[in-house]
């Protein structure tokens, strides 16, 4: 299967106070952080960011990753998740932009969020294995009960997941039906999302 990744990173971090997308974990933008996982175990990751923000641009790009903007972030997480489903799938095939929803050079997308720095390679690769062999479920990770992200999606979605309207993203997709598949993993970084700056005890 051709699966590629889509990190949403055009938030507007109002609650952590700055751009957390530059803030330092281990030493390095939390960005390149967690662009560079999925860059270590996906040949194709792209990161939707807003328009004409060219230092984030540069990390996106210094990470081997696709830059996507998406002119109508402002309207929510779900515009932002469609501005990369139609720039992924057209970069895989033509740059005429196919639908992706016919499209056959990408079977799934994997769809995370800039603020999980802390997601595992394993987990990743985990979620790939689990969208091979359920190629027409969406595919998610559960730490100790509790689900996370990122989320894998298969190919029948892309044209819906290009509709959604809102903040909420893809979870009424989710967490609707039966067609679910978890992989458990013992990776608390499905779970945890940075939003706001860290504090000293």
């Amino acid at each position: 299967m051709s699966i590629a990744a889509i990190v949403l990173a055009a938030g507007s971090a109002r609650r952590f106070g700055s751009d957390k997308r530059r803030h330092f974990i281990d030493g390095e933008p939390m960005l390149t952080r967690t662009l560079t996982a999925y860059r270590r175990v996906l040949d194709t990751v792209a990161a939707v960011i807003r328009p004409g923000e060219t230092e984030v641009a540069d990390l996106v790009r210094a990470a081997g990753c696709l830059v996507v903007e998406a002119p109508d972030a402002a309207l929510g997480q779900s515009r932002s998740l469609a501005a990369g489903v139609a720039a992924l799938a057209a970069s895989r095939d033509s740059p005429r932009a196919p639908d992706p929803s016919t499209s056959p050079g990408l079977n799934g997308l994997i769809v995370g969020l800039a603020d999980m720095p802390f997601v595992e390679e394993d987990t990743l690769r985990r979620l790939i294995d689990a969208m091979t062999e359920h190629p027409g479920a969406i595919v998610r990770p559960r730490c100790r009960g509790h689900a996370g992200n990122p989320v894998g999606f298969p190919q029948r979605l892309f044209d819906e997941l290009q509709r959604l309207q809102g903040d909420t993203g893809a979870r009424h997709l989710v967490t609707a039906g039966d067609d679910v598949v978890y992989v458990d993993v013992d990776d608390r970084g499905v779970l945890v999302d940075i939003d706001r700056p860290p504090t000293n005890p």
